[in-house]
C-alpha cells in the first residue's frame, strides 16, 4: 500500500519515498520518539490476506532484529500500515555498491537493455577501495552466521558504502523471511522465484539470479556457503566492473551460473595471489569444495590489505578451492593492517629490524579459564595454569622461561585464577580460595597479600609501578586496591550506577601508575574505560572493546568480538585516537574472555581457537565411545537436554554478547528459538516434554542475577517468571510428578539445592560447601544424586529425597556432574574424560556397583555451573559437545609471538 508523506505509523512519520524493489516500497520517516530518521519497508500486498505468511514473517522479522553489528543496517521493529506490515530499518545514507559500479555518470540502476557486448559490464572499484569493502562485507557475513542466519540475497544493491566509508549490508535475511510465494515482484531483481508457474511451493529459488549460488538455481536448500558464493561473485564485480553470470535473461544467467566457467582472466594484473585464491574457493560449484567460513575470507584480504604479493599468473578455469591456508600465513594474519592505521614505532633508524619468532609449547590439558594464561613484563617467562592428574581440586600454575625447555611448577598453587606479574617480573600473584596470595618466582611459600572472598569467576587484579595491587572479587561492585606487602582492601572506584554499569574487571596500569584502564561491564555490553587515579576522573575509550593493554609503541591492544585490535593512544592526554587495527583472529575465548597475554614491550602469548565457540559440534555418542553428528552446523552450544520421548533437545546457543535457549527437533534437522531477550541457559524439561525452565537474567541486572523461568517448548507462549531473587538460580531437574522444580542457588551464604513447587514457596533442601550443585533426582522421585567437592575434591553422592537421610558416596577418585538413566537402572557421571557409570538396584535395599569406565573421549563435558552432556532415553547414547581437533578440547597449545611489532613496521612502510 503506497504512503504519502505525512502519513503516520505509530511515532513514525513519512516524509518520503526513496526507492521500491522486489521486497517492498522504501519510505524515509522521521521517529518522533527518539528524533531520529529512519527507513521504512512496506511489504506487498500479498502478507495482508496471508496469516500464515505473516505470522512466519513476524517470527523471522524477530530474529532478524537480534543481529547487532556495524556492517549490518539494523532492523528497529515492525509496524503495522492498515493491515499489510512494515519494517522499520536503520536508515543508511550513502551509493549503493551497485551505483557505485554503474556505468552511468548519475546514481542509478543499470540500463535494462545494454549493448550486445557490453552486458553486465560497469565501472571497477581500485583494489585499495575494493578491498576494505569486501572485508566488512565479510565481517557481516561473519557475525550473522554465528547467529544461524544466511542472507540469501547479496548483491551489489543490497550493499550501501557511507561517506566515511563504512560498508553496511542491507535486507539481511529478508529473503527467508518474506516466503517463496511473491508472484508480482520483477523476477529478475526478486528475492523469491520460482522455476515454473506450476511449482510455487516446491522447487523455490531464492536470490537474485546473478549472484545466487547453484544450489539456489537448482531450488535446493542452502546454507551459509550460498552467501558466501554470492561473496565471491560480488567481490568479482567489484574488481572487473562485470558480473560473473551475467544473461540477456533469467533462464540464460541461471544456465551461466550453473555451467559457465569465470573469465579469471578479467581480473586485473595487480589482483594479489591471496584475493584470486579466495575467488576460485568462494565460487565452487561443488558445495563441499567451497570456502567453509567466511572468517577465511577475511584473514585472505587482511594478508592481501597487509602486504600485497606479486600477482599470481592469472587462472583459466575454476580450481578445485581445496587450498589451505598454512602456519605461514596465519602468522601473517598478525601484521594485517587495514585502511585508516599504522603503528608508529619509534626506533632508531640505525637499529637493525629484530626478526619476529614464533613457537609453540604443548599443553599436558585443557586450559581451565581464560586467566590461566599470563606473559610477564619483561618478556622472558610464561605462567599457565594446568591441571594436574591426581587432583580435582584445580590448576596449578607452571612457569616457561622463554629461553629454556623446562616447565617449572610453583609450589603451593593447586587451585590458582587468575594471575598476574609484579612490574619487575620477580612475582606472581593469584587469587586461590578466598584469598589473594603472591610467590616468587624463585620458589619459597606463597604469602597471603589479602582477603578475597567472593565468586570465583569475578576476580581479577593488576599490580602497579608503586607496589599498589588493584582487584576485584564479586560483581556489583568496583575495584579494591591493597599494598602488595599485605593489608585491608580500600575501596578505589565505585560504579556508574546511572549509566547502568553492572561491572568493572581487568584493571590495567599505565606506565606511569597515575591511570587505571579496565573493561566497564554493563547490560548493553562491554567497554574499554580509563580512569586518572588522581582526578577521578574517567572516560570510555572504546565502546564495544575489552581487556585492554598499553603497549609502548603507544598504542592500546585490545579484544573486540573474536580479534585483537589495535588503536592509537596517548597515556598523557588519555586520548586515543585514529582508526582501530585488526591484529589477530583465532584467539580461543570462553565467557572470560580471550586466553591471550600481551606486554608492554609487545611479546604476545595466546591459544588458537575460535572467537565464540563457532568450532563446537553437537554429537551423539554411543556406549563404546563412537560420534556422529546430531546437526552438521557448528556454533557456541552448551547444556543439551534431551526430551522425555527422546525427539528433540534444548540448549544454549551463545550468539556473541548474548545466549538464549533453543529447541532442536533432531528428527526434522529444525530449530526454534525459545527465548528472544538474551541471557536465557541452563534448560531443563518438564517430566511431560510440553515446557522448559531455566535460568534468565532480567534486564538491566549484573552477571550473577539469574531468575527461573519456564516455557511452552512449542513456543506458542512467551516465558513466565517462576522465581524471581537476588543472586543466581540454576534448574536442575524436576520431580516425577512435574510439581517441584530443583535447583542450585549461589547466594552471601553459599550454594545450596532448592526445591520449588509450582504451587507453593520455594526451600532449601541441602546446603553444600563450595560445590557448584549440580544434581539430578531419580526417575523414581526418591534419590538424590549430586556432586560435592567437601572432602577436597569433586565426589559424587546419593541421599534419599525428599526427606534427606543417610547419603552413601558413590565415586571413586573424583566426579563430576551426576545423570540418571531414564529407568533409574543406571547413574552416569563423568571423571576427567572418562564417562563413567554405576549400576544401581533398588530390592531388597538400595545397592551400588562399583564405577566402571563406559569410554573416554575429549568433549566439552561441564563447568563449574552446568553440565554439557544428556542421556538418551533408552541409555545407548549420549548428546554431547565435541570441538575441532585444532582449536578446543583436547591438549592445547600456547603460541608466543616475539618482536612482533617490528614486523609490523616493517609491513607498514613496505606498503
Amino acid at each position: 500500500m503506497p504512503l504519502s508523506p505525512g502519513t503516520k505509523l505509530g511515532v513514525y512519520e513519512v516524509t518520503a519515498k526513496i526507492g521500491a524493489g522486489g521486497m517492498g516500497e522504501v519510505y524515509r520517516a522521521h521517529d518522533t520518539s527518539l528524533d531520529r530518521d529512519v527507513a521504512i519497508k512496506v511489504l506487498p500486498d500479498a502478507f495482508a490476506t496471508d496469516p500464515e505468511r505473516l505470522a512466519r514473517f513476524e517470527r523471522e522479522a524477530k530474529v532478524l532484529a537480534s543481529l547487532n553489528h556495524p556492517n549490518i543496517a539494523a532492523i528497529y521493529g515492525l509496524e503495522k500500515s492498515g493491515d499489510t506490515p512494515a519494517l522499520v530499518l536503520e536508515l543508511v545514507e550513502g551509493p549503493t555498491l551497485a551505483e557505485m559500479l554503474s556505468p552511468s555518470p548519475s546514481p542509478g540502476l543499470r540500463p535494462s537493455s545494454p549493448p550486445e557486448g557490453e552486458r553486465g559490464k560497469g565501472k571497477p572499484l581500485p583494489l585499495e577501495e575494493a578491498l576494505p569493502i569486501a572485508r566488512q562485507i565479510a565481517e557481516a557475513l561473519e557475525a550473522a552466521h554465528e547467529q544461524g542466519i544466511i542472507h540469501r540475497d547479496l548483491k551489489p544493491a543490497n550493499v550501501k558504502v557511507k561517506s566515511d566509508g563504512t560498508v553496511k549490508v542491507l535486507d539481511f535475511g529478508l529473503a527467508k523471511a518474506l516466503g517463496p510465494d511473491l508472484s508480482d515482484v520483477e523476477a529478475a531483481n526478486s528475492p523469491t522465484m520460482t522455476m515454473t508457474a506450476a511449482a510455487t511451493k516446491m522447487g523455490v529459488i531464492m536470490g537474485t539470479a546473478a549472484y545466487m549460488s547453484p544450489e539456489q538455481a537448482k531450488g535446493r536448500q542452502v546454507d551459509k556457503r550460498a552467501d558466501i558464493w554470492a561473496f565471491g561473485v560480488v567481490l568479482y564485480e567489484m574488481l572487473t566492473g562485470r558480473q560473473a553470470f551475467g544473461g540477456t535473461d533469467i533462464s540464460e544467467t541461471l544456465a551461466f551460473v550453473l555451467t559457465r566457467q569465470i573469465e579469471w582472466t578479467a581480473l586485473p594484473t595487480e589482483t594479489p595471489a591471496s584475493v584470486r585464491r579466495l575467488l576460485r574457493r568462494c565460487v565452487e560449484r561443488e558445495r563441499k569444495n567451497r570456502l567453509a567460513d567466511m572468517s577465511m575470507a577475511r584473514l585472505e584480504i587482511d594478508e592481501a590489505d597487509a602486504a600485497p604479493e606479486a600477482p599470481e599468473a592469472p587462472a583459466t578455469a575454476s580450481s578445485s578451492g581445496r587450498d589451505r591456508l598454512t602456519w605461514a600465513a596465519v602468522g601473517l594474519a598478525l601484521g594485517a593492517l587495514v585502511i585508516g592505521g599504522a603503528w608508529a614505532i619509534s626506533r632508531p633508524a640505525s637499529d637493525p629490524p629484530r626478526v619476529a619468532t614464533r613457537f609453540q609449547i604443548d599443553l599436558p590439558s585443557a586450559l581451565p579459564g581464560a586467566g590461566s594464561l599470563t606473559v610477564s613484563p619483561d618478556g622472558e617467562m610464561i605462567v599457565y595454569g594446568v591441571q594436574p592428574e591426581d587432583s580435582q581440586g584445580g590448576v596449578e600454575l607452571h612457569l616457561r622461561r622463554i629461553d629454556s625447555f623446562e616447565t617449572a611448577i610453583l609450589p603451593g598453587t593447586v587451585g590458582a585464577r587468575a594471575q598476574f606479574f609484579s612490574p619487575d617480573s620477580q612475582w606472581i600473584a593469584f587469587f586461590v580460595g578466598d584469598e589473594l596470595r603472591k610467590i616468587s618466582i624463585v620458589g619459597g611459600a606463597a604469602i597471603t597479600v589479602a582477603d578475597a572472598t567472593g565468586p570465583v569467576g569475578a576476580r581479577t587484579g593488576a599490580w602497579g609501578p608503586d607496589g599498589t595491587i588493584v582487584f576485584t572479587v564479586t560483581t556489583g561492585s568496583g575495584f579494591l586496591r591493597v599494598s602488595a606487602d599485605g593489608g585491608t582492601p580500600e575501596p578505589l572506584t565505585t560504579l556508574d550506577a546511572d549509566g547502568g554499569e553492572t561491572n568493572q574487571s581487568f584493571p590495567v596500569f599505565l606506565p606511569d601508575g597515575r591511570a587505571l584502564l579496565f573493561s566497564s561491564n554493563a547490560a548493553t555490553g562491554t567497554n574499554v574505560d580509563v580512569i586518572s587515579l588522581e582526578s577521578g576522573a574517567r572516560r570510555t575509550l572504546i565502546p564495544g572493546g575489552g581487556r585492554a593493554r598499553y603497549i609502548d609503541t603507544g598504542h592500546l591492544v585490545y579484544s573486540y568480538g573474536g580479534s585483537l585490535m589495535a588503536m592509537a593512544f596517548d597515556p598523557t592526554t588519555l586520548e586515543v585516537s585514529g582508526a582501530p587495527i585488526p591484529i589477530l583472529d583465532g584467539v580461543r575465548t570462553n565467557d572470560a574472555g580471550p586466553f591471550l597475554s600481551v606486554t608492554p614491550s609487545g611479546a604476545m602469548a595466546y591459544v588458537p581457537g575460535t572467537a565464540s565457540g563457532t568450532a563446537l559440534q553437537l554429537v551423539w555418542v554411543d556406549r563404546s565411545g563412537r560420534t556422529t553428528p546430531v546437526v552438521e552446523e557448528r556454533g557456541d552450544y552448551s547444556y543439551p537436554r534431551i526430551s522425555p520421548d527422546g525427539e528433540k533437545l534444548a540448549l544454549e546457543l551463545d550468539a556473541g554478547n548474548t545466549f538464549d535457549t533453543w529447541i532442536y527437533d533432531i528428527g526434522r534437522g529444525t530449530r526454534i528459538r525459545l527465548t528472544s531477550e538474551g541471557d536465557s541457559s541452563f534448560p531443563a524439561w518438564t517430566p511431560d516434554g510440553t515446557s522448559v525452565a531455566f535460568a534468565t537474567r532480567p534486564q538491566g541486572t549484573g552477571a550473577g542475577a539469574f531468575d527461573l523461568a519456564w516455557a511452552p517448548a512449542d513456543g506458542s507462549r512467551p516465558p513466565e517468571v517462576l522465581l524471581e531473587q537476588a543472586g543466581l538460580q540454576l534448574p536442575m531437574a524436576w520431580t516425577p510428578d512435574g510439581q517441584t522444580l530443583s535447583y542450585s542457588t549461589f547466594s552471601a551464604d553459599g550454594v545450596a539445592i532448592g526445591a520449588l513447587p509450582l504451587d507453593g514457596e520455594p526451600t532449601i533442601i541441602l546446603a553444600l560447601s563450595g560445590s557448584p550443585g549440580n544434581h539430578d533426582i531419580s526417575p523414581g522421585g526418591d534419590w538424590l544424586a549430586y556432586e560435592s567437592n567437601e572432602t577436597g575434591g569433586y565426589e559424587i553422592y546419593l541421599q534419599p529425597y525428599p526427606d534427606l537421610g543417610a547419603k552413601r558416596a558413590i565415586s571413586t577418585g573424583g566426579g563430576r556432574h551426576p545423570v540418571w538413566s531414564a529407568d533409574g537402572r543406571e547413574l552416569f557421571y563423568r571423571h576427567g574424560d572418562e564417562m563413567m557409570v554405576v549400576d544401581v538396584q533398588y530390592e531388597p535395599t538400595l545397592t551400588t556397583s562399583v564405577p566402571r569406565v563406559l569410554f573416554r573421549g575429549a568433549f566439552e563435558f561441564g563447568n563449574a555451573s552446568g553440565l554439557n552432556y544428556d542421556v538418551s532415553p533408552d541409555s545407548q547414547r549420549f548428546v554431547m559437545i565435541q570441538a575441532d581437533d585444532d582449536t578446543e578440547g583436547g591438549a592445547p597449545e600456547i603460541r608466543v609471538v616475539l618482536n612482533w611489532v617490528d614486523e609490523l613496521r616493517r609491513r607498514f612502510e613496505a606498503q
